[in-house]
């Protein structure tokens, strides 16, 4: 039986910035919870959808000392996806691009 592949839609949730060191432990997932608030970070973790978290150097802050961290989140591109959409209307689709990973 073959197993077709789902397409995921890519939302952008937030971003928010804190110090590298705490990048890829857990001080970051406390800093991404406190930035998304806790009904969504739990709707995210409830429905087992993957956070992207894209890191880039602070435009507000030292660059060396601080990152900035754009917050997504991917759905399956199906009713879910829709149903996400109209319950967190502040979360911005984006548009998949010809490649993978490429999105605007």
């Amino acid at each position: 039986m073959c197993k077709m592949e789902r397409h995921q839609l890519r939302f952008f949730l937030a971003q928010c910035e804190y110090k590298w060191s705490h990048a890829h432990k857990s001080m970051e997932d406390l800093w991404v919870r406190r930035e998304l608030g806790e009904e969504l970070s739990k709707y995210i973790a409830t429905k087992g959808y993957d956070l992207v978290l894209i890191r880039s150097n602070s435009q507000t802050m030292p660059e060396d000392i601080y990152c900035r961290c754009d917050i997504y989140v991917d759905i399956p591109d199906d009713k879910q996806a829709t149903l996400f959409a109209l319950k967190y209307n502040k979360a911005l689709p984006l548009k998949r691009g010809q490649r993978d990973n490429e999105y605007w």
